[in-house]
């Protein structure tokens, strides 16, 4: 009998050990082996997320395609913005009377682009319109060429032709965007084959 006190005794101090020295070692250094903090598992892993996020976005700002320059394509093109008129109205008034004015709180946007196959591509010619483009704000929000509530409607010099290596392709994209929106994407994306996109940043006005 007195065997088994002395047995119980030393299992119930090792116990307290045991619990001491947890309690020592969470004040000393942090650890701990109590139940996980769901709120800061739940704030680490929104973070990461933020941050694959974060890159994601950075990739497709310098062309969205790995190995390639930023504005350069899936299909061989390098694609420079010239010109960004922010308030294109008066011109393209002045181009077709006949355009419609934009809609209520929108102006039209209008970007000029030069278009060149890459010294590293093919001598491959590729057939270049407006409608391959589209605008994508901080809204999120996609504005195309050719949408109803988006087109500009007759614009001069837009963007259609063929480019070769001897001969680059200069034209216009226009499209309605609200007017107190800014951060725009210029994306080239041609749905071809699950083909990736291509993100060029306008430049800010100042």
């Amino acid at each position: 009998m007195d065997r088994q006190k002395t047995i119980f005794f030393l299992i119930i101090g090792a116990a307290v050990v045991l619990i001491l020295g947890v309690l020592a070692l969470d004040r000393l250094f942090g650890i701990s082996l109590g139940p996980p903090d769901l709120d800061a598992t739940a704030t680490v892993v929104s973070l990461r997320s933020t941050e694959v996020a974060i890159k994601a976005t950075e990739t497709a700002l310098r062309g969205g395609i790995p190995g390639k320059a930023a504005g350069q394509t899936w299909n061989g093109l390098e694609i420079t913005v010239t010109g960004v008129n922010r308030d294109a109205w008066p011109l393209i008034h002045a181009f077709n009377e006949y355009n419609d004015p934009p809609l209520p709180d929108k102006k039209m946007l209008l970007v000029t682009v030069e278009i060149r196959k890459a010294p590293d591509g093919d001598d491959q010619p590729v057939k270049v319109g407006a409608n391959d483009f589209k605008i994508v704000g901080e809204r999120q929000e996609v504005y195309t060429t050719y949408g109803q509530e988006t087109s500009c409607g007759v614009v001069p010099d837009e963007l259609g032709g063929i480019v070769t290596t001897e001969q680059p392709l200069t034209g216009a994209i226009c499209v309605q965007v609200p007017e107190d929106e800014g951060g725009f994407l210029l994306v080239y994306e041609t749905y071809i084959q699950d083909k990736p996109a291509v993100y060029i940043p306008l430049p800010e006005e100042g």
